[in-house]
Parts: structure tokens; C-alpha cells; sequence
């Protein structure tokens, strides 16, 4: 199965079964939790994928890191995707997982690319101009890259907004190519 199945197929299980137990707003706290170790801690990442530790060996092991520290829910559900061989997309299905219980609060995800880190009271004013034009409230992941020269992209799922400056240079570049050169001036 590729990734994004069984991401979606266990993230949706998990969201369900959260709802059910109205534990939502628990399970998102102590997923991310896990999630944050897993993703600081690379070590845990790697003994858990070792391949000579049985899945009982690296339940044990889960248990140690998180029993006092989650719910019960969360921690059969991590033992469950041990058991089944699926410990490769406990992040991603976590990942799947917060944002599900996020949309359900009305907070959605959007990544957003600068040219350079920015005032966290910019990205307040960014979130504010979204929440007036969409409706809805958003958590940014920003990315920096420095090749967009200026302005910044916003995606939002399949939606993506490039008001870049290098997009914008692009745009000049093209336009000036298909223009007729007359037209600015340029006599041949």
C-alpha cells in the first residue's frame, strides 16, 4: 500500500474512534507529544524500525517512553500499528491526525515560504488577511527560501498563492517576451 493509504486509512481510524470516545482534543495533545519525540529523538525512530526487535520488543519500548505520559487510547494505537508492521507512518498518520482534529475545531493548515525569517506580528497580520477573505482560522508552517527573493507563497492544500517577488519576475519576463516590442518603444 503507499504511503498515503495507509496514512489516511489510520489517521481517519484514529480521528473516528477519537470522536466516538469524545477524546478528541486529548488524543491531538498526546499524539503530538509522541510526534514531537519521534521527530526530536531520531534514535527512537530507528531502534523502532530495527529489524531484529520484535514487535513485542518495541511495544515494551513505547511503553517505557509514553505509558505514564498518554492515554491509553493512543498508546494501543501506536502498539497497533507496531503489530501490523506499520510503525513507518506513525508519523505521518499523526501528522494526518492533528490536522483532521484541527479542521474539525475550524483551524486549518497552510504553509507559507519567505525569502527570510519574518516578525512573528507579520505572520499574526498574514493569518488575520486569510480569516477575513476564507472564514477560517490557520496555523502556519513556515518554510524560508531564499530563492523567492521577496513577497511569499501561501499553500493551502491544492491552493497556492505566489505573491512572490521572483513570480513576479517571471511574470514581467514572460510578458515582455510576448510583447510586441513596438509597443514599448523599441523600434528594430
Amino acid at each position: 500500500m503507499s504511503v498515503d493509504i495507509v496514512t489516511d486509512k489510520y489517521s481517519t481510524a484514529i480521528f473516528e474512534l477519537a470522536q466516538e470516545q469524545q477524546i478528541l482534543e486529548q488524543m491531538e495533545t498526546d499524539l503530538s507529544y509522541v510526534k514531537e519525540v519521534m521527530d526530536t529523538q531520531s534514535e527512537l525512530g530507528t531502534l523502532l524500525l530495527y529489524p531484529a526487535l520484535d514487535a513485542e520488543a518495541k511495544c515494551n519500548v513505547l511503553a517505557k517512553i509514553f505509558g505514564e505520559a498518554i492515554n491509553t487510547m493512543a498508546l494501543n494505537t501506536l502498539f497497533v500499528m507496531v503489530k501490523r508492521g506499520r510503525i513507518r507512518y506513525i508519523q505521518s498518520a499523526i501528522a494526518e491526525f492533528i490536522n483532521k482534529a484541527r479542521e474539525a475545531r475550524g483551524i486549518f493548515s497552510a504553509t507559507v515560504t519567505v525569502s527570510e525569517a519574518m516578525p512573528d506580528e507579520i505572520y499574526t497580520q498574514l493569518a488575520d488577511k486569510l480569516k477575513a477573505i476564507t472564514g477560517k482560522q490557520y496555523i502556519f508552517t513556515i518554510k524560508v527560501d531564499p530563492t523567492i527573493l521577496g513577497g511569499f507563497i501561501i499553500q493551502i492544500g491544492d491552493t497556492r498563492i505566489d505573491a512572490s517577488l521572483m513570480r513576479r519576475m517571471e511574470d514581467l519576463k514572460k510578458y515582455l517576451l510576448k510583447s510586441d516590442t513596438t509597443e514599448i518603444g523599441v523600434n528594430g
